[in-house]
């Protein structure tokens, strides 16, 4: 694991909102820019300070994997639109 780089308090604060909101990306982005570090070394810094602060403040964390609820929405549309054309044409 790498030495994570000295940080200012307002950057982490902001690599720890960003985490909160569910933007790691950009997280990692902003760390790379700021330390100069690789993608992978930023990578595993961020996801030890995700795990930390999921230990603390498991509640704020905000982004929710909706991409099931999303597939399956989708997938109900499909369906009764092929059901509104089919009674259409009949």
């Amino acid at each position: 694991m790498p030495t994570p780089p000295q940080l200012t308090p307002e950057q982490r604060q902001a690599f720890a909102e960003a985490l909160y909101a569910g933007r790691k990306i950009e997280a990692i982005k902003q760390l790379r820019e700021a330390s100069g570090l690789g993608l992978k070394e930023s990578k595993d810094i961020l996801d030890k300070l995700e795990a930390e602060l999921r230990t603390v403040h498991p509640e704020r964390f905000t982004a929710k994997s909706s991409k099931g609820s999303c597939a399956v929405a989708s997938m109900i549309i499909v369906v009764m639109t092929g059901v509104l054309i089919y009674s259409l044409w009949r």
